[in-house]
């Protein structure tokens, strides 16, 4: 089904992801010259049965991962056994984006056409209309309490801190890590991308083709999960999430409203539950 599909847990980057710039650091007074390095952000179309479904500004490498997490925690698929094929172009025929081909076994849900969109990186919703619309689709997610220890949630941040490459040589990724409870380190897949929503996508895409259930999985992210987040965990059947940083007030509203759990600030020992506090054991 997939071309050249990932065997564990870890995403590999090709050469040319990071580049090294001239630039100045600033210290009180004094200003002298510098080196650093910064991502780089190439766009990725994906063309489902021959429609475009979106196009995404993407830290280059893993499109295959990112494009089936896309499907899935956008609703355009329910499961991985919906795709028939999927198949990654360095450039496509609509242009010179790089492009992700999916054929599918049968029609996406809603059709393609309601659903195309031009997402960036550092993409977020707006309107007040598109934000109510964009989670009506969703149902509550029963699940039993108890589910999570506190040691877990702990356990998945440091399994996802340990293998952020591209974090620690330039500062400016972001990671998602997915586990089946109870964690340990090693069953952790780990997405990293310079946009949030990319490397959650590609931790789900990694998740699915590795056949991890996700009613059994948490979700921990290194940045803050907004409503969108919280949604397209729900849309993948991901009930428990938790985050380094503080959530938005409508991704809590949405999180209590489908029966999740939701925590943020999650630094050493310590953590805040926002919703679903029943599922801590």
């Amino acid at each position: 089904m997939v071309a050249d599909p990932p065997t564990s847990g870890s995403l590999a980057f090709p050469d040319g992801v990071v580049r090294r710039i001239e630039a100045f650091a600033v210290d009180g007074d004094v200003v002298q010259p510098c080196i650093r390095d910064l991502i780089e952000e190439h766009p990725l179309r994906i063309v489902v049965n021959g429609a475009p479904a979106a196009t995404l500004m993407q830290t280059p490498g893993n499109e295959v991962a990112l494009a089936l997490g896309f499907l899935l925690t956008e609703g355009l698929v329910r499961r991985v056994a919906d795709v028939a094929a999927i198949t990654y172009c360095r450039e496509g025929e609509l242009g010179t984006a790089g492009e992700v081909q999916v054929r599918l076994n049968g029609e996406p849900q809603p059709p393609i056409q309601q659903r195309y969109r031009e997402v960036f990186s550092s993409c977020s919703l707006c309107g007040l209309e598109l934000i109510e619309a964009y989670a009506d689709d969703l149902s509550t997610l029963d699940r039993a309490p108890g589910r999570l220890r506190t040691e877990d949630v702990f356990a998945l941040r440091d399994a996802m801190d340990g293998v952020q490459a591209l974090y620690r040589q330039t500062g400016g990724s972001h990671a998602a890590a997915l586990a089946e409870l109870p964690v340990a380190g090693d069953g952790a897949v780990v997405g990293e991308d310079i946009g949030r929503h990319n490397a959650l996508d590609k931790a789900v895409g990694l998740a699915a083709h590795l056949g991890l259930q996700f009613d059994r999985c948490l979700l921990m992210l290194s940045g803050r999960p907004s409503l969108e987040m919280v949604a397209k965990a729900a849309r993948a059947g991901l009930s428990d999430v938790a985050a380094v940083g503080a959530p938005s007030a409508l991704g809590v509203d949405l999180a209590r409203r489908l029966g999740m759990f939701l925590a943020g600030f999650v630094r050493g020992r310590a953590m805040t539950v926002y919703a679903g506090i029943e599922a801590l054991a």
